[in-house]
């Protein structure tokens, strides 16, 4: 039987990601200093600052998500990002019936999702791959896999930040952070997404856009003192996400994991799934 992947670190969690732990270590050992003055100018820096790092350990929560049928719950995730290869390793925990729980892994790639579901899968296959772009691919799953990473928010931040206004400052850990809601022009980072090459990317922010009559979508951004995005949250327009809030663990410590071997994957058109959602055959309801 085929072994599912976990990169060492990403220990599992044991109870809600309610709080966020600051990056304190991070602080001190990054070097440089936050921008003043301007707050567009402060957070789209401190956008493009963080997606620029190697690599990055963060929580993830979501509030009112619907992915998941009744009474299926989200605890929360953790993750480790390689910003060099696109690659993002995530466990979700979740609150399953009677009091039972799962651990949902899943990968994202810059352009294909894999998931490791609890049901059944043809002999010596342990992921589901779906494609985020090209014919035939689905902007909503697009929306859904790129919406569980803080990328999509960082980009957008870095790419269609129209506005910006201070929500305030507060210290957490001894870190002092301060707060701004950042107003996203949604075509204008389709449009750098498109340039970029981004395919999954550009997929998911086509369906942000068909979502959202304004054409924006509203994101909250903390910012440390050093410069980079201490926590970063954001809905995503049309994906059933709810509200997804990242908050950074390490900028510093190494990810090495790799893709699963091509053995042991399946492709989701290539499953005979009865019409059931890929999260309903994740969890076996």
């Amino acid at each position: 039987m085929a072994t599912r992947r976990r990169p060492i670190g990403l220990a599992r969690m044991t109870r809600p990601a309610r709080t966020w732990i600051t990056l304190v270590v991070a602080a001190a050992a990054l070097s440089g200093c936050g921008a003043s003055g301007d707050p567009l100018r402060q957070v789209t820096r401190a956008a493009s600052k963080t997606l620029a790092v190697q690599w990055a350990r963060y929580e993830l929560t979501l509030e009112r998500p619907r992915l998941f049928a009744s009474p299926i719950a989200v605890l929360g995730g953790r993750a480790a990002y390689d910003f060099r290869t696109g690659l993002d390793y995530e466990f979700l925990q979740l609150k399953l019936r009677a009091g039972s729980y799962q651990t949902l892994f899943f990968d994202l790639e810059p352009a294909t999702f894999l998931l490791a579901p609890a049901g059944a899968l043809p002999a010596g296959k342990s992921w589901i791959s779906v494609s985020l772009a090209g014919r035939g691919a689905d902007r909503v799953l697009a929306a859904q896999a790129e919406g569980l990473a803080p990328v999509l928010a960082l980009d957008e931040v870095a790419w269609g930040a129209r506005s910006v206004s201070s929500v305030g400052a507060r210290v957490v850990e001894n870190v002092p952070l301060n707060e701004y809601r950042v107003s996203v022009d949604l075509a204008k980072s389709l449009s750098a997404a498109r340039s970029a090459r981004r395919a999954g990317i550009a997929a998911a922010i086509e369906q942000e856009l068909a979502a959202s009559p304004s054409g924006r979508v509203s994101v909250l951004v903390w910012v440390s003192g050093p410069g980079y995005v201490g926590k970063i949250e954001s809905d995503v327009p049309g994906s059933g996400l709810g509200t997804a809030s990242f908050s950074f663990l390490s900028y510093t410590r190494p990810y090495t994991g790799t893709e699963p071997p091509a053995s042991q994957i399946v492709p989701l058109a290539s499953l005979a799934h009865g019409g059931r959602s890929l999260w309903a055959m994740a969890t076996g309801s």
